[in-house]
């Protein structure tokens, strides 16, 4: 079906709840951590305290995307279903998260949370492919960019704003924290919803329906489908792990054990969207396997970023720490809110003028010299004394972090198959949060053994870590044929 084209405030309430969304995710970046150090958290719980991110991003999107690309509902769409509910469910956490009473506590509703995040998020990444024609993916894909900078952009200046109005502390936390949730509580919900009453999905053609009945056959609801694949889903990739030696030796084994599952009903229902996800990795081009080479080094050192940005700040600026100072540390949080919030404004600044220098000098280039110029900005940001020149690195590293949602996606986007789009933004997606649980479980040791629990130097070992990323870009192959205007903008996890 040709698709007609949209005005430009059309593709706007297109992605407005986008914005909701990433508050929810700018919330988590800046402040949770905080919060867990407010709660009691030592520095080398903190990262084991974040898995919450990476495995429910593991998880929950390929699934869903698998999921959503096998829907329609002629009353609620095909997408809408699926991020609406992870809206309604992030509106709830965000409401509750300020009187987590407990460690225990904050990090359950964390779980919770990042995992109405994603399943909101992986669906939304599709509707622009589902509602634009392939000449308009550009502009929709960087308009989402634009609210993923603005939605982040907000959540981190409320946490500076708010210390100014909202004074004093509701049980374990500061007033000013409940004020930005309670926003964000406010913003999820809302947002989506007005995208939902703009935005129609279009119905699938007579032979895309008969090919989805097919697919559906014999297959329980999409909820029953969704709990069985979380179910399955470590017990689908054991096996997968298991016969990646063997195959070695006999490359159609993994290929044979697919088509069992899939022609026996039992298995069938069981394992559930894990076929599809599996099927689509053994398939994966050979770029993506060197992209995900990068991601490996690029999201481990953001993850160190994020977890101890205010730590390093109070101390290069305050000289104080969650315990020595409390009402210190409060200010370098806020202050931390501005210096990130001031990041994603230069992200979506910069957003459209990385799409002409890629289109000028690869996105290769493009890639490579944007985590260069992170990688020694975050190697600098601790040894910065005056709160205000941390904005200088800062600028470097929102112009990366423009790049890091959109660039790579330029060396990999004629190599996945259209009729699999959900599938395989789910499974980049994995290549992101397998570095960010592999940090959570290996970096409290690094910090404690090797850094000294230092939050400054953790900043400097995340800058090392980009320029490994800068030199892994260099062993891709770039695709020429490919238009920077129709790139796929991703928003991190």
């Amino acid at each position: 079906m040709q698709k007609p084209k949209l005005s430009f405030s059309q593709i706007i309430n297109m992605n407005v709840g986008f914005f909701g969304i990433q508050y929810s995710f700018g919330l988590q970046q800046s402040a949770v951590n905080p919060i867990y150090d407010m709660l009691g958290a030592a520095p080398d719980e903190i990262p084991i305290l974040n898995l919450a991110g990476p495995m429910t991003g593991l998880l929950i999107q390929p699934i869903i995307g698998a999921l959503s690309d096998s829907t329609w509902s002629d009353k609620y769409g095909r997408r809408k279903p699926y991020f609406f509910i992870g809206a309604l469910m992030c509106s709830i956490c965000l409401f509750f998260y300020p009187f987590s009473s407990s460690l225990w506590m904050a990090a359950g509703l964390l779980w919770v949370l990042d995992a109405a995040n994603n399943t909101a998020m992986e669906p939304y990444r599709a509707l622009i492919a589902d509602s634009l024609p392939e000449d308009q993916y550009g502009q929709g894909f960087l308009t989402q960019s634009f609210f993923t900078g603005l939605g982040i952009t907000l959540a981190n200046l409320s946490l500076f704003v708010f210390q100014i109005f909202f004074k004093g502390t509701i049980g374990s936390l500061p007033m000013w924290v409940y004020a930005s949730f309670f926003l964000g509580t406010v913003c999820s919900i809302t947002s989506v919803l007005w995208s939902m009453s703009k935005t129609p999905e279009y119905p699938p053609s007579p032979e895309e329906l008969a090919a989805l009945k097919e697919r559906n056959k014999g297959m329980p609801h999409p909820a029953v489908q969704f709990f069985l694949s979380i179910l399955t889903t470590l017990i689908a990739y054991m096996v997968f792990l298991l016969l990646l030696v063997p195959s070695i030796f006999d490359r159609k084994i993994i290929r044979k054990t697919i088509h069992w599952a899939e022609n026996n009903p039992t298995a069938k229902v069981l394992f559930a969207q894990n076929l599809e996800i599996i099927e689509s990795i053994i398939q994966m081009p050979p770029v993506m396997w060197k992209l995900a080479l990068v991601y490996l080094f690029q999201w481990y050192a953001l993850f160190c970023y994020w977890q101890n940005a205010a730590k390093s700040i109070a101390l290069s600026v305050w000289d104080a720490t969650p315990s020595s100072d409390p009402a210190k540390y409060e200010e370098a949080v806020g202050w931390t809110g501005l210096v990130n919030g001031w990041y994603n404004i230069v992200t979506f600044l910069s957003a459209f003028f990385l799409v002409g220098m890629a289109k000028k000098f690869g996105p290769k280039t493009v890639h490579f010299l944007c985590l260069i110029m992170a990688g020694l900005g975050l190697i600098a940001f601790p040894m910065i004394e005056n709160k205000y020149l941390l904005f200088a690195p800062m600028t470097g590293f929102g112009i990366a972090w423009a790049s890091m949602m959109g660039v790579p996606y330029l060396l990999v986007v004629n190599e996945i198959p259209k009729e699999r789009y959900g599938v395989y933004m789910g499974i980049i997606n994995m290549m992101i949060v397998i570095p960010m649980i592999l940090q959570t479980l290996t970096f409290g040791f690094i910090s404690k053994n090797f850094l000294a629990n230092d939050a400054g130097m953790a900043i400097s070992f995340a800058g090392v870590l980009l320029l490994i990323a800068a030199a892994a870009t260099l062993l891709i192959k770039e695709n020429k044929n490919i238009d920077p205007e129709e790139v796929i903008v991703s928003s991190g996890h």
